[in-house]
């Protein structure tokens, strides 16, 4: 269903949101925007945050089988880290302290209406998703709000029609004329094992894994007994995530571990669920402390 929503009553409606659910968003604390919980609707910003909130679905530290059974509701998530959360759920899905925050967490996504300084989004969904709970576009006076989940309709929500879909289709044709796709036709069969950009970016990487951990799609763990037993985010950047016992690594050099990184987003998993592993959000090119950019090395493919 389509609605509209006066801008001025969106604070009233998180208001709202917050008397019956635990309810998180983008707040400005000091210079930095961040996914906080919110007390009051007046809190609440539409900025993007440098990091997504992959953590509500998918702890960066969990003791496995314990799992929160609240509901909550996080407003103001970006298009391209719940579509990345929908590719998460492809490989995490089974898992069922995954599986459940999936059920109790519930995304509400504002779409981007100008493009991004390292976002390359319309390579591969664009900003406006197809599957989602509650997707809000700013219009201009009002959000245009697109609902797949009727409890979470507001009372100040109107209906919508013909004339806020026409507004929709204009601001995308926009952005796409802003951010012209990148060329990914076959990207997964041209890509090269040898290809010299690892060797290139490895001479700048300094290894800390941001790229990793802002990622929206990025999965990979470890797990370990401290009382108990513990599964937490790790990352192929790091030397440790391939070391086995006896001191012996498959991928002991950064060139290595780069290529892994490169292939997996842009091959191997293509080859097992027909999509890349990249929603384009550039989240990895803004938190990389040396400007490694995955847009140099998709075109130079």
């Amino acid at each position: 269903m389509i609605y509209k929503l006066k801008k001025e009553f969106l604070q009233e409606y998180i208001d709202d949101l917050i008397k019956n659910y635990e309810v998180w968003g983008p707040k400005k604390i000091g210079n930095d925007v961040i996914f906080s919980k919110l007390e009051k609707g007046s809190e609440f910003t539409d900025e993007r945050t440098i990091l997504g909130p992959k953590n509500f679905i998918y702890p960066p530290r969990e003791k496995i089988g314990e799992i929160d059974d609240k509901e909550v509701i996080v407003i103001g998530v970006k298009s391209c880290d719940l579509l990345g959360y929908r590719m998460l759920d492809d490989v995490l899905g089974i898992d069922p302290s995954y599986a459940e925050r999936r059920k109790r967490v519930h995304f509400l996504n504002f779409v981007c209406t100008e493009p991004c300084q390292y976002g390359f989004c319309t390579t591969f969904s664009g900003p406006r998703l197809m599957e989602y709970e509650m997707q809000f576009t700013d219009i201009g006076n009002y959000y245009v709000i697109e609902c797949n989940n009727k409890n979470l309709i507001g009372k100040r929500f109107e209906e919508g029609g013909e004339n806020e879909i026409k507004a929709l289709e204009i601001i995308m044709s926009d952005f796409y004329k802003k951010m012209p796709p990148l060329d990914v036709k076959d990207l997964d069969k041209k890509i090269s094992w040898n290809d010299p950009k690892y060797a290139e970016f490895a001479k700048r990487c300094i290894s800390c894994g941001a790229c990793n951990f802002a990622c929206p799609t990025c999965f990979c763990f470890d797990t370990y007994d401290d009382n108990g037993l513990y599964r937490e985010w790790d990352s192929c950047i790091l030397s440790g995530f391939t070391r086995m016992a006896g001191n012996i690594n498959p991928r002991p050099t950064l060139d290595l571990r780069l290529r892994q990184r490169f292939m997996h987003k842009l091959k191997f998993h293509y080859e097992n669920f027909s999509y890349y592993l990249c929603t384009g959000c550039g989240r990895c090119i803004e938190t990389c402390p040396v400007r490694i950019d995955i847009r140099d090395f998709i075109r130079g493919v």
